[in-house]
C-alpha cells in the first residue's frame, strides 16, 4: 500500500498507467514505482480527480472510504444540448405560488446532487443551506424585515436620521439607501395592503458559507443557478431574492431567526414552491454580447 494522510493506493492492483499522475501534479512515477510527493499532505485538496481516472480502482480519499462512487454515465444517458438548451430558456423567475408546501424530500433530492454537487474554489465544499418550510417562522422573517425597512426609511428621511447614517455609513452605502428608499416605500404600501413582497409568499432556501471561505459569494451563486435549473425539472418554480438576502447579512434580528451562523455570509437565496402561471412561450432576449480575439 501507498498512503499519506489523505490518500490510499493499493499499488497491488496499480498497473502504473499514469492516468492518475497526468490528472495531479502530487502524484509521480520513478523508477516504476508510483509515489506521492511530500507535500500532498498539506496541498491535496481531495479533489478525487486520481480516482475518478484510475482504471483499476486502486485509489481511495481516505475522507471518502465508505462512500459508494457512482460509474460515469455513458453519454447516451447525459442530456442532449437541445435538451440542456431548452430547460435554460424555459426557466423563469416565478413570483406567484400555490399554496401546496413542497415535500421535503423533493427538496432534499435537489439539494443532494444540484447543491452538494456545485463547483467550489479548491474544492472546499463550504456551501451551506438552510430551509425555511414552516409558515410561522417564515411570517416572522417577513415582519421583521419590514420593521427594518420601516426604520430605514423613516431615519432615512428625518434629517438628523440621514446625518447620523451619512456620519455611520460610507457614502456608496449612503447613495444605495437613497436609490432604494423609494421601492421600499412603495413596497411598504403594498404590505399594508396585505401583500408579501419580500419572499413571494413562499417557501425559501437559503445558501451561505463561511465568511473566510474563498469566494463564498460566487460559490453561493454557481449552487443557487444549478438549484434553479434542478427545480424546474421536478414541476418546482423558484426566483432570486436579492432583498431578503441583503437583510439577512445587515439585520442580525432577521439572521437570528433562522439561526444563521454569525460567521457565515448569505450568497443567495431563492424562492421555491409550485408555480401558479403556465407559460406558454419563451420571451425574446437582447442579442448576444460577446468578443473574440
Amino acid at each position: 500500500m501507498l498512503e499519506n494522510s489523505k490518500i490510499l493506493i493499493d499499488l497491488n492492483s496499480c498497473s502504473k498507467c499514469g492516468a492518475c499522475v497526468d490528472e495531479c501534479s502530487y502524484l509521480y512515477i520513478e523508477s516504476d514505482k508510483l509515489h506521492i510527493t511530500k507535500d500532498a499532505d498539506e496541498y491535496c485538496i481531495e479533489c478525487g480527480k486520481c480516482v475518478a481516472v484510475c482504471p483499476e480502482n486502486a485509489i481511495t480519499l481516505k475522507n471518502y472510504e465508505n462512500e459508494i462512487l457512482r460509474d460515469v454515465p455513458t453519454k447516451d444517458k447525459l442530456p442532449s444540448f437541445d435538451s440542456l438548451g431548452n430547460l435554460f430558456q424555459v426557466r423563469r423567475s416565478r413570483r406567484q405560488f400555490e399554496k401546496t408546501s413542497v415535500p421535503r424530500e423533493l427538496i432534499e433530492k435537489i439539494l443532494n446532487v444540484a447543491g452538494r454537487y456545485s463547483a467550489t474554489p479548491w474544492n472546499q465544499q463550504q456551501v451551506h443551506f438552510t430551509v425555511v418550510q414552516n409558515r410561522e417562522v417564515l411570517k416572522k422573517l417577513s415582519d421583521e424585515a419590514t420593521n427594518q425597512v420601516k426604520n430605514l426609511v423613516k431615519t432615512f428621511e428625518d434629517p438628523q436620521g440621514r446625518r447620523t447614517l451619512e456620519n455611520s455609513f460610507p457614502p456608496e452605502l449612503i447613495k444605495t439607501i437613497e436609490e432604494v428608499v423609494p421601492a421600499f416605500k412603495i413596497y411598504l404600501n403594498w404590505i399594508n395592503k396585505g401583500r408579501e413582497v419580500w419572499r413571494r409568499d413562499s417557501e425559501i432556501i437559503i445558501i451561505h458559507s463561511p465568511k473566510n471561505a474563498l469566494l463564498p459569494l460566487e460559490s453561493c451563486a454557481l449552487a443557487a443557478c444549478q438549484i434553479m435549473l434542478a427545480a424546474e425539472t421536478l414541476g418546482l418554480g423558484t426566483c432570486s431574492l436579492g432583498y431578503i438576502t441583503y437583510f439577512f447579512n445587515n439585520f442580525r434580528s432577521v439572521a437570528k431567526i433562522v439561526k444563521l451562523p454569525l460567521k457565515h455570509i448569505v450568497g443567495y437565496t431563492l424562492a421555491v414552491g409550485f408555480p401558479k402561471a403556465k407559460y406558454l412561450r419563451i420571451p425574446a432576449r437582447k442579442p448576444l454580447k460577446v468578443k473574440w480575439f
